[in-house]
């Protein structure tokens, strides 16, 4: 076997293993975010951006609540900040409006730890394909 092979199997696996206990991790962050509580919250920013460097597309949401103490939050999703495409992206910054009142979730023994959406898995989803794809990229270079 070559070189480059053992690298592209080490790479793919690599990856395939990351990007697993990464998803496995974000979902299990999910289950335990079902069981937050919950607060009225305010949006403090929302904006989707290009990267000038990159033809990639950001966003920035920060919103902030109090629960005893004053908390700036900037994690919209507890899955993470990964979408399918520019559109769901866009679709989903959309939806928060700076001013705009918010349900926001959080970690009773640690409100640090909140969120906005607790549902949408789809940032999980995303990290599942990269595993499958990396493992199976690695599979195939072994096969051949």
């Amino acid at each position: 076997m070559t070189p480059k092979a053992i690298l592209a199997i080490c790479v793919g696996y690599g990856a395939g293993i990351w990007f697993s206990l990464l998803a496995l991790r974000k979902r299990s962050l999910m289950k335990r975010a079902q069981r937050w509580l919950s607060a009225p919250g305010r949006i403090v920013e929302s904006t989707l951006y290009k990267d000038p460097h990159q033809n990639r597309t950001h966003f920035r949401i920060r919103y902030e609540f109090s629960v005893g103490e004053k908390i700036e939050g900037a994690t919209p999703r507890v899955s993470g900040d990964w979408f399918w495409s520019d559109k769901q992206q866009a679709a989903f910054v959309s939806r928060f409006v700076p001013g705009q009142q918010v349900e926001v979730f959080y970690d009773p023994r640690d409100p640090k730890q909140n969120c906005l959406d607790r549902n949408d898995n789809s940032g999980i989803a995303a990290m599942w394909v990269i595993a499958a794809g990396g493992t199976l990229l690695a599979s195939l270079i072994v096969w051949l």
